[in-house]
Protein backbone atom coordinates (compact mmCIF):
# COMPACT_ATOMS: atom_id res chain seq x y z
CA UNK A 1 0.00 0.00 0.00
CA UNK A 2 1.59 3.24 -1.35
CA UNK A 3 1.69 5.87 1.64
CA UNK A 4 0.11 9.02 2.02
CA UNK A 5 2.74 11.78 3.14
CA UNK A 6 1.24 14.12 5.66
CA UNK A 7 0.96 17.25 4.41
CA UNK A 8 0.71 18.98 7.48
CA UNK A 9 3.51 20.92 10.31
CA UNK A 10 2.53 21.16 13.41
CA UNK A 11 6.00 22.33 14.52
CA UNK A 12 7.34 25.29 16.08
CA UNK A 13 8.50 27.57 13.27
CA UNK A 14 7.85 25.02 10.55
CA UNK A 15 6.49 26.45 7.37
CA UNK A 16 2.92 25.54 6.45
CA UNK A 17 2.40 24.03 3.01
CA UNK A 18 -0.23 27.00 2.74
CA UNK A 19 1.14 29.82 3.92
CA UNK A 20 -2.03 32.10 4.37
CA UNK A 21 -3.11 34.97 5.88
CA UNK A 22 -0.02 37.37 5.57
CA UNK A 23 -0.61 38.98 2.45
CA UNK A 24 -0.45 42.42 3.91
CA UNK A 25 2.26 42.08 6.35
CA UNK A 26 4.22 40.17 3.79
CA UNK A 27 3.61 43.17 1.57
CA UNK A 28 5.06 45.88 4.17
CA UNK A 29 8.65 44.25 4.18
CA UNK A 30 8.26 44.46 -0.10
CA UNK A 31 7.68 48.06 0.37
CA UNK A 32 10.49 48.08 2.43
CA UNK A 33 12.73 46.34 -0.05
CA UNK A 34 11.99 48.39 -3.02
CA UNK A 35 12.36 51.83 -1.19
CA UNK A 36 15.30 51.05 0.29
CA UNK A 37 16.57 49.76 -3.42
CA UNK A 38 14.99 53.38 -5.09
CA UNK A 39 17.46 55.24 -2.57
CA UNK A 40 14.52 55.90 -0.16
CA UNK A 41 14.49 55.44 3.68
CA UNK A 42 11.79 53.19 4.82
CA UNK A 43 10.73 52.37 8.57
CA UNK A 44 12.07 49.75 10.74
CA UNK A 45 8.97 46.95 11.02
CA UNK A 46 8.18 45.05 13.32
CA UNK A 47 5.66 42.09 13.78
CA UNK A 48 3.64 41.63 17.27
CA UNK A 49 1.63 38.72 17.93
CA UNK A 50 1.27 35.61 20.48
CA UNK A 51 3.20 32.71 20.24
CA UNK A 52 2.34 30.12 17.97
CA UNK A 53 0.48 32.64 15.84
CA UNK A 54 3.61 32.02 12.82
CA UNK A 55 5.64 35.48 13.46
CA UNK A 56 8.86 32.77 13.35
CA UNK A 57 7.38 31.23 9.57
CA UNK A 58 6.23 34.90 8.55
CA UNK A 59 9.80 36.44 9.50
CA UNK A 60 12.20 32.71 7.28
CA UNK A 61 9.48 33.94 4.22
CA UNK A 62 10.59 37.40 4.40
CA UNK A 63 14.30 36.22 4.95
CA UNK A 64 13.84 34.08 2.00
CA UNK A 65 12.37 36.88 -0.37
CA UNK A 66 14.74 39.27 0.22
CA UNK A 67 17.58 36.87 -0.56
CA UNK A 68 16.04 35.67 -3.70
CA UNK A 69 16.33 39.30 -4.61
CA UNK A 70 19.98 38.92 -4.18
CA UNK A 71 19.72 41.18 -0.63
CA UNK A 72 22.49 39.78 2.46
CA UNK A 73 19.46 38.64 4.57
CA UNK A 74 20.59 37.15 8.11
CA UNK A 75 17.25 35.97 10.59
CA UNK A 76 18.20 35.28 13.96
CA UNK A 77 16.07 34.40 16.69
CA UNK A 78 16.73 35.52 20.54
CA UNK A 79 17.11 32.46 22.67
CA UNK A 80 19.36 31.89 26.00
CA UNK A 81 20.67 28.45 24.80
CA UNK A 82 21.90 29.88 21.14
CA UNK A 83 24.84 32.18 20.64
CA UNK A 84 23.39 35.06 18.81
CA UNK A 85 26.73 36.58 17.84
CA UNK A 86 27.99 33.08 16.44
CA UNK A 87 24.58 32.87 14.36
CA UNK A 88 24.48 36.22 13.27
CA UNK A 89 28.51 35.93 12.10
CA UNK A 90 27.63 32.29 10.79
CA UNK A 91 24.85 33.20 8.87
CA UNK A 92 26.52 36.07 7.29
CA UNK A 93 29.04 33.96 6.05
CA UNK A 94 27.28 31.05 4.37
CA UNK A 95 25.04 33.70 2.61
CA UNK A 96 28.31 35.10 0.58
CA UNK A 97 27.66 31.65 -1.18
CA UNK A 98 24.21 32.47 -2.39
CA UNK A 99 24.88 35.92 -3.05
CA UNK A 100 25.51 37.04 -6.92
CA UNK A 101 28.87 35.88 -8.30
CA UNK A 102 30.90 39.26 -8.61
CA UNK A 103 28.79 41.55 -6.83
CA UNK A 104 30.53 43.87 -4.63
CA UNK A 105 28.34 42.61 -1.09
CA UNK A 106 30.13 39.00 -1.98
CA UNK A 107 33.46 39.82 -2.29
CA UNK A 108 33.42 42.22 0.90
CA UNK A 109 31.89 39.37 3.35
CA UNK A 110 34.89 37.31 2.07
CA UNK A 111 37.08 39.67 2.27
CA UNK A 112 35.66 40.19 6.25
CA UNK A 113 36.23 36.58 6.54
CA UNK A 114 40.18 36.30 5.23
CA UNK A 115 41.31 38.87 7.14
CA UNK A 116 39.42 38.82 10.37
CA UNK A 117 36.94 41.49 10.28
CA UNK A 118 35.71 41.96 14.16
CA UNK A 119 31.68 41.56 14.59
CA UNK A 120 30.00 42.19 17.94
CA UNK A 121 26.59 41.49 17.85
CA UNK A 122 24.15 42.43 20.88
CA UNK A 123 26.74 43.46 23.97
CA UNK A 124 28.74 39.75 23.39
CA UNK A 125 31.98 39.09 21.49
CA UNK A 126 32.59 37.63 18.20
CA UNK A 127 34.30 37.42 15.22
CA UNK A 128 34.61 37.03 11.28
CA UNK A 129 37.78 35.09 10.49
CA UNK A 130 38.68 34.98 14.52
CA UNK A 131 39.39 39.17 15.21
CA UNK A 132 37.31 40.36 18.32
CA UNK A 133 37.25 43.25 19.93
CA UNK A 134 35.65 45.39 23.16
CA UNK A 135 32.95 47.55 21.70
CA UNK A 136 30.11 46.06 20.20
CA UNK A 137 28.38 49.01 18.98
CA UNK A 138 31.34 49.61 17.39
CA UNK A 139 32.10 46.77 15.39
CA UNK A 140 28.58 46.14 14.58
CA UNK A 141 27.95 49.31 13.21
CA UNK A 142 31.09 49.02 11.16
CA UNK A 143 30.45 45.95 10.05
CA UNK A 144 26.90 46.83 9.02
CA UNK A 145 28.09 50.23 7.23
CA UNK A 146 30.48 48.03 4.85
CA UNK A 147 28.39 45.54 4.01
CA UNK A 148 25.53 47.95 3.57
CA UNK A 149 27.68 50.17 1.11
CA UNK A 150 28.88 47.18 -0.92
CA UNK A 151 25.22 46.04 -1.59
CA UNK A 152 24.32 49.96 -2.43
CA UNK A 153 26.68 49.99 -5.14
CA UNK A 154 25.22 46.81 -6.50
CA UNK A 155 21.51 48.27 -5.89
CA UNK A 156 20.52 46.25 -3.33
CA UNK A 157 20.93 46.25 0.55
CA UNK A 158 21.15 44.06 4.26
CA UNK A 159 18.29 42.88 5.80
CA UNK A 160 18.65 42.32 9.78
CA UNK A 161 15.82 40.08 10.73
CA UNK A 162 15.85 39.69 14.53
CA UNK A 163 13.42 37.20 15.83
CA UNK A 164 11.92 36.97 20.00
CA UNK A 165 13.23 40.65 19.87
CA UNK A 166 11.68 40.48 23.44
CA UNK A 167 14.12 38.09 25.19
CA UNK A 168 16.94 40.77 24.53
CA UNK A 169 17.62 42.73 27.91
CA UNK A 170 16.54 46.27 27.66
CA UNK A 171 20.31 47.66 27.30
CA UNK A 172 20.91 45.54 24.21
CA UNK A 173 17.83 46.18 23.18
CA UNK A 174 18.26 49.81 23.07
CA UNK A 175 21.44 49.84 21.70
CA UNK A 176 20.61 47.92 18.76
CA UNK A 177 17.73 50.05 17.82
CA UNK A 178 19.91 53.37 18.11
CA UNK A 179 22.46 51.32 16.07
CA UNK A 180 19.94 50.75 13.47
CA UNK A 181 18.56 54.03 13.49
CA UNK A 182 22.18 55.51 13.00
CA UNK A 183 22.57 53.66 9.93
CA UNK A 184 19.09 53.22 8.09
CA UNK A 185 18.86 57.17 7.19
CA UNK A 186 21.12 57.11 3.99
CA UNK A 187 22.13 53.09 3.86
CA UNK A 188 19.84 50.25 2.55
CA UNK A 189 19.63 48.15 5.65
CA UNK A 190 16.17 46.57 6.52
CA UNK A 191 15.29 46.23 10.06
CA UNK A 192 12.23 43.85 10.24
CA UNK A 193 11.62 41.97 14.11
CA UNK A 194 9.28 39.51 15.48
CA UNK A 195 8.22 39.44 19.43
CA UNK A 196 5.11 38.94 21.37
CA UNK A 197 2.60 41.66 22.43
CA UNK A 198 4.25 43.81 25.08
CA UNK A 199 7.65 44.23 22.80
CA UNK A 200 6.43 47.99 22.06
CA UNK A 201 6.08 48.62 25.42
CA UNK A 202 9.44 47.04 26.36
CA UNK A 203 10.88 49.16 23.65
CA UNK A 204 9.28 52.29 24.73
CA UNK A 205 10.84 51.76 28.09
CA UNK A 206 14.36 51.04 26.78
CA UNK A 207 14.71 54.02 24.34
CA UNK A 208 12.74 56.92 23.69
CA UNK A 209 13.76 56.66 19.75
CA UNK A 210 10.70 54.54 18.80
CA UNK A 211 9.10 57.09 15.89
CA UNK A 212 10.28 55.39 13.18
CA UNK A 213 9.41 51.95 14.36
CA UNK A 214 6.04 49.99 12.48
CA UNK A 215 4.16 47.80 14.43
CA UNK A 216 2.30 45.33 12.75
CA UNK A 217 0.17 42.58 14.51
CA UNK A 218 0.06 39.14 13.47
CA UNK A 219 -3.12 38.03 14.40
CA UNK A 220 -4.98 34.47 14.67
CA UNK A 221 -6.38 33.68 10.91
CA UNK A 222 -9.68 34.37 9.81
CA UNK A 223 -12.05 31.79 8.75
CA UNK A 224 -11.45 31.73 5.51
CA UNK A 225 -7.83 31.83 5.90
CA UNK A 226 -8.02 29.19 8.27
CA UNK A 227 -10.01 27.01 5.72
CA UNK A 228 -7.39 27.22 2.99
CA UNK A 229 -4.60 26.40 5.56
CA UNK A 230 -6.72 23.11 5.63
CA UNK A 231 -7.68 22.55 2.40
CA UNK A 232 -4.94 23.30 0.37
CA UNK A 233 -2.24 20.75 1.39
CA UNK A 234 -5.00 17.94 0.75
CA UNK A 235 -5.98 18.74 -2.06
CA UNK A 236 -2.21 18.77 -3.34
CA UNK A 237 -2.23 15.19 -2.45
CA UNK A 238 -5.19 14.71 -4.31
CA UNK A 239 -7.61 14.43 -1.57
CA UNK A 240 -10.22 16.17 -0.58
CA UNK A 241 -12.09 17.37 3.25
CA UNK A 242 -16.11 17.16 3.71
CA UNK A 243 -17.33 20.76 4.25
CA UNK A 244 -18.41 19.62 7.66
CA UNK A 245 -14.65 18.63 8.32
CA UNK A 246 -13.12 21.14 7.44
CA UNK A 247 -15.86 23.33 9.21
CA UNK A 248 -15.22 21.32 12.70
CA UNK A 249 -11.42 21.92 12.34
CA UNK A 250 -11.97 25.38 11.96
CA UNK A 251 -13.85 25.66 14.98
CA UNK A 252 -12.21 23.68 17.31
CA UNK A 253 -8.64 25.58 16.13
CA UNK A 254 -10.17 28.73 16.80
CA UNK A 255 -7.77 30.57 14.21
CA UNK A 256 -4.78 29.76 16.15
CA UNK A 257 -2.19 28.50 13.09
CA UNK A 258 -0.51 26.07 15.61
CA UNK A 259 -4.09 24.41 16.38
CA UNK A 260 -4.95 24.23 12.67
CA UNK A 261 -2.05 22.04 11.70
CA UNK A 262 -2.86 20.00 14.94
CA UNK A 263 -5.82 18.97 14.35
CA UNK A 264 -5.50 18.60 10.61
CA UNK A 265 -2.25 16.44 10.93
CA UNK A 266 -3.89 14.14 13.49
CA UNK A 267 -7.34 13.56 11.45
CA UNK A 268 -4.84 12.87 8.36
CA UNK A 269 -3.29 10.02 10.55
CA UNK A 270 -6.35 9.01 11.31
CA UNK A 271 -7.75 8.77 7.90
CA UNK A 272 -4.28 7.19 6.29
CA UNK A 273 -4.86 4.33 9.14
CA UNK A 274 -8.10 3.21 7.56
CA UNK A 275 -5.96 3.01 3.99
CA UNK A 276 -5.47 4.87 1.16
CA UNK A 277 -8.52 7.80 0.97
CA UNK A 278 -9.42 10.25 -1.17
CA UNK A 279 -11.56 12.02 1.48
CA UNK A 280 -11.30 13.40 4.82
CA UNK A 281 -14.50 12.76 7.19
CA UNK A 282 -16.06 14.23 9.97
CA UNK A 283 -15.63 10.89 11.00
CA UNK A 284 -11.48 11.20 10.50
CA UNK A 285 -12.02 14.51 12.56
CA UNK A 286 -13.84 12.77 15.78
CA UNK A 287 -11.12 10.35 16.24
CA UNK A 288 -8.79 12.49 16.07
CA UNK A 289 -10.09 14.61 19.16
CA UNK A 290 -8.63 12.48 21.81
CA UNK A 291 -4.72 12.01 20.42
CA UNK A 292 -4.97 16.13 20.01
CA UNK A 293 -6.14 16.49 23.90
CA UNK A 294 -3.80 14.38 24.57
CA UNK A 295 -0.74 16.12 22.91
CA UNK A 296 -2.01 19.44 23.92
CA UNK A 297 -2.28 18.73 27.63
CA UNK A 298 1.22 16.66 27.91
CA UNK A 299 2.94 19.38 25.57
CA UNK A 300 1.70 22.57 24.83
CA UNK A 301 -0.48 23.02 28.26
CA UNK A 302 0.99 20.92 30.84
CA UNK A 303 4.85 21.98 29.67
CA UNK A 304 3.48 26.05 30.54
CA UNK A 305 1.24 25.03 33.65
CA UNK A 306 4.15 22.73 35.06
CA UNK A 307 7.06 26.09 34.63
CA UNK A 308 4.46 27.65 36.94
CA UNK A 309 5.77 29.11 40.61
CA UNK A 310 3.57 28.85 43.64
CA UNK A 311 2.16 32.18 43.26
CA UNK A 312 1.93 32.03 39.46
CA UNK A 313 -0.19 29.30 39.87
CA UNK A 314 -2.64 30.85 42.54
CA UNK A 315 -2.74 34.14 40.47
CA UNK A 316 -4.08 31.77 37.22
CA UNK A 317 -5.90 30.11 39.60
CA UNK A 318 -7.77 33.39 40.58
CA UNK A 319 -7.86 34.43 37.33
CA UNK A 320 -9.51 30.72 35.99
CA UNK A 321 -12.02 31.17 38.81
CA UNK A 322 -13.54 34.27 37.68
CA UNK A 323 -13.61 34.02 34.26
CA UNK A 324 -15.71 30.65 34.85
CA UNK A 325 -17.76 32.01 38.05
CA UNK A 326 -20.96 31.39 35.78
CA UNK A 327 -20.28 28.32 33.83
CA UNK A 328 -22.74 28.50 31.40
CA UNK A 329 -21.07 31.48 29.90
CA UNK A 330 -17.46 31.75 30.35
CA UNK A 331 -15.48 35.37 30.35
CA UNK A 332 -12.52 35.56 27.91
CA UNK A 333 -10.48 38.26 29.88
CA UNK A 334 -11.21 39.48 33.19
CA UNK A 335 -9.58 43.13 35.14
CA UNK A 336 -6.56 42.66 36.87
CA UNK A 337 -7.50 44.63 39.86
CA UNK A 338 -10.54 42.19 40.53
CA UNK A 339 -7.50 39.13 40.41
CA UNK A 340 -5.71 41.09 43.01
CA UNK A 341 -9.11 41.59 44.92
CA UNK A 342 -10.04 38.20 44.79
CA UNK A 343 -6.50 37.02 45.75
CA UNK A 344 -6.95 39.33 49.12
CA UNK A 345 -3.85 41.73 47.56
CA UNK A 346 -3.26 45.24 45.68
CA UNK A 347 -2.24 45.29 42.32
CA UNK A 348 0.88 46.77 43.27
CA UNK A 349 1.50 43.65 45.03
CA UNK A 350 0.28 41.48 42.19
CA UNK A 351 2.77 43.19 39.59
CA UNK A 352 5.47 41.16 39.32
CA UNK A 353 3.93 38.03 39.76
CA UNK A 354 1.65 39.42 36.56
CA UNK A 355 4.42 40.61 34.31
CA UNK A 356 6.20 37.12 34.70
CA UNK A 357 2.92 35.49 33.17
CA UNK A 358 2.94 38.28 30.17
CA UNK A 359 6.73 37.81 29.45
CA UNK A 360 6.78 33.52 29.52
CA UNK A 361 3.87 34.21 26.99
CA UNK A 362 1.11 32.94 29.00
CA UNK A 363 -1.26 35.45 29.48
CA UNK A 364 -1.35 38.87 27.76
CA UNK A 365 -3.26 42.00 27.89
CA UNK A 366 -5.32 43.26 25.16
CA UNK A 367 -6.69 46.23 26.47
CA UNK A 368 -5.31 48.54 29.82
CA UNK A 369 -6.38 46.41 32.69
CA UNK A 370 -7.97 43.40 31.07
CA UNK A 371 -6.28 40.18 30.42
CA UNK A 372 -6.77 36.89 29.02
CA UNK A 373 -5.20 33.58 28.36
CA UNK A 374 -2.50 33.50 25.32
CA UNK A 375 -3.59 29.92 23.93
CA UNK A 376 -7.47 28.85 23.15
CA UNK A 377 -8.44 26.02 25.20
CA UNK A 378 -6.20 26.86 27.97
CA UNK A 379 -8.45 28.31 30.33
CA UNK A 380 -10.45 24.86 31.09
CA UNK A 381 -6.82 23.27 31.46
CA UNK A 382 -6.42 25.59 33.89
CA UNK A 383 -9.94 25.11 35.53
CA UNK A 384 -9.47 21.28 35.02
CA UNK A 385 -6.40 21.66 37.59
CA UNK A 386 -7.70 24.33 39.96
CA UNK A 387 -10.25 21.66 41.18
CA UNK A 388 -7.45 19.00 41.58
CA UNK A 389 -5.30 21.69 43.35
Amino acid sequence: MPEQPNPYTPGAGDRPRAFVGRDQQLALAETIRTQLEAGYSANCLLFIGLRGVGKTVLLKEIRDRFAANEWLAVYVQIRPSISVQRAFADVAIRSAEHLKAGSRLRRSLKKMAEQGGGLQVMGQGLSIGGTSVADSYTDLRDVLRTLCMAAQKDGKGVALIVDELQSLKSKLLSELVHLVFELRDDLPLAFIGGGLTYLPAKISRATTSTERLRYEPTDFLSAGDARRAVSEPASERNVSWEKAAIDEVVRLAEGYPYFLQLYAFETWEVARRRGTFSKITTKDVASAIPEVERQLNVGLYGSRFDKLGPLQREYVFAMASLMTANPSKPRERVRSSDIAQALGKTPQDCSPVREGLIQSGLIHSPAHGDLEFSVPGFLAYVDGRREDK
